[in-house]
């Protein structure tokens, strides 16, 4: 090494050292963005079994549609509780299926976790509101500075068990904290004056010990009876009716989508900036090298050099030694 410690060259050993620093950073960031990768990853995966489920949701709905429409005992039904007169249709044997289809999807949202960090749900024990969430990520350094990327929440959640915790006072008032299968969706109901309403997971309701506004899981929502229970109770047009349940359900898809768009634009971007990094690392070791490493092709000629000019030196004296005897031989 041509250049070991400080009293060899001070200068070259200063700035190879201040670059070993910035490759152990930047080594420390490349295991960063890996992680990074991996919660990005899973998140992804997540989002594409849920997309899968709901698909399956909407072409269920079309053909509940195509059903003989069921009957209904009680017009007025206490919450979410099945009607015994529907729980014998046809139509309720869809409403099963397309509840566990729900079910699989809230499942993969709950778990889409990776080193604790889940971009899609977000739990009433979350220290801080989704709308205010922001996943920071670090992907490079560069001059002394760590470089970080930003992801916020809403940009990516899909459920948020806390977002009743904010107060409304009428139904469909914008909530920032609601994310996309939070609370009901409401959509009109033709040949009625009354919209037709139809919750996915949770509601917002009051705690009953402190009065303040909370959501809450809902395990059975019965999505087929709340149509059906429209049709007889407001009297709306039923193949209206699932035509407008069907288009509901195909925008939450598109919004689906288009939130999975975005989390593959981080990932690209992830993939991206670890190449670059990567690619830093191998040039400032380079540089290192060029620094304080022996110029081996120059080392070798030094080498060879000396090794010729020992045989030189060999040659001469073996000639210094044999001239004396030669002489002698003359005067024999």
């Amino acid at each position: 090494m041509r250049v070991a410690t400080a009293s060899d060259d001070a200068a070259y050993w200063s700035i190879a050292t201040t670059m070993r620093s910035d490759v152990g950073a930047m080594e420390a960031v490349s295991d960063s963005v890996g992680l990074a990768q991996g919660i990005v990853n899973t998140t992804y995966a997540a989002m594409e079994t849920v997309r899968d489920s709901f698909v399956d949701i909407r072409n269920l709905a079309i053909t509940a549609s195509n059903m003989p429409q069921p009957g209904m005992r009680d017009v007025i039904l206490p919450g979410f509780s099945l009607d015994p007169e529907y729980a014998k249709s046809d139509v309720y044997k869809i409403d099963v299926r397309m509840q566990k289809l729900q079910d699989q999807a809230r499942e993969s949202m709950m778990s889409a976790s990776f080193a604790g960090v889940n971009m899609i749900y977000h739990s009433k024990t979350e220290d801080v509101k989704a709308s205010e969430q922001v996943f920071s990520f670090v992907i490079g350094y560069s001059d002394g500075k760590v470089q970080k990327m930003d992801v916020k929440a809403m940009d990516t959640l899909l459920l948020n068990d806390a977002f009743g915790s904010y107060p409304t006072t009428y139904p469909g008032e914008f909530n920032p904290e609601k994310t996309l299968f939070d609370g009901n969706d409401i959509f009109d109901a033709p040949g009625s004056y009354t919209p037709a309403s139809i919750y996915w997971y949770n509601i917002p309701l009051s705690n009953p010990d402190t009065g303040d506004p909370e959501s809450y899981p809902v395990s059975k929502t019965q999505i087929l009876q709340s149509i059906e229970n429209h049709v007889v109770r407001h009297g709306s047009d039923r193949q209206g009716l699932y035509n407008n349940l069907v288009n509901m359900i195909d925008e939450k898809i598109q919004a689906l989508t288009s939130k999975m768009a975005y989390v593959g634009s981080v990932q690209t971007a992830l993939a991206m900036h670890d190449e670059k990094n990567l690619r830093m690392i191998d040039t400032v070791n380079r540089g290192v090298g060029r620094l304080v490493d022996a110029d081996m092709a120059e080392e070798s000629a030094r080498l060879r050099a000396l090794q010729t000019q020992q045989q030189l030196s060999v040659s001469a004296l073996n000639i210094a030694n044999s001239a004396p005897q030669n002489i002698m031989q003359l005067f024999n």
